[in-house]
């Protein structure tokens, strides 16, 4: 049987997986190379979404959604908001809270005004670079306070915070 009579009875993509494809693609920041990425997934059958077997789809949609670059970025976030106590804990629970509470503080106080999973590169990298900072402040915070409860204890008064 020829390769197209074996497409016309295989169950071809759906709306639904054209739109979840898309949403993948867009996300993963691969959207403008859609038609070459369907073209060697498809082993160059086809360069268009519409055209995908059902399978095909499927395929691809778990691929991109197991691949995204974005994830790696998404998890420093949430590393740099526990190290600036933004968020705490660690069971199911915490971390549903933490989820929560990390939107709302990125959708107020956030560098990028919205919520995290609905962030592009270009934001996340800003959010990165803010919680950043953040932890960086709070680190020279802790050693200031360190170093001024040293030379308390030792009787020296701390000539850094005198002449300010």
């Amino acid at each position: 049987m020829k390769l197209t009579n074996k497409l016309n009875v295989m169950k071809m993509i759906n709306k639904n997986q054209i739109k979840v494809l898309h949403a993948a693609l867009n996300r993963t920041g691969q959207l403008e190379f859609k038609r070459e990425i369907i073209h060697t997934w498809t082993s160059g059958r086809t360069s268009s979404s519409k055209e995908l077997t059902y399978e095909e789809a499927k395929v691809l949609i778990d691929k991109l959604n197991d691949n995204n670059p974005f994830d790696k970025m998404r998890k420093k976030i949430f590393s740099l908001a526990y190290e600036a106590g933004i968020i705490y804990g660690h069971s199911d629970e915490d971390n549903k809270i933490n989820a929560a509470k990390l939107n709302m503080f990125l959708r107020e106080r956030g560098a990028v005004k919205m919520h995290l999973n609905n962030m592009n590169q270009h934001e996340l990298k800003l959010v990165i670079n803010q919680f950043s900072a953040i932890v960086k402040k709070a680190k020279e915070k802790q050693i200031t306070t360190a170093v001024n409860e040293l030379l308390n204890e030792c009787g020296i008064t701390n000539v850094l915070t005198k002449n300010k």
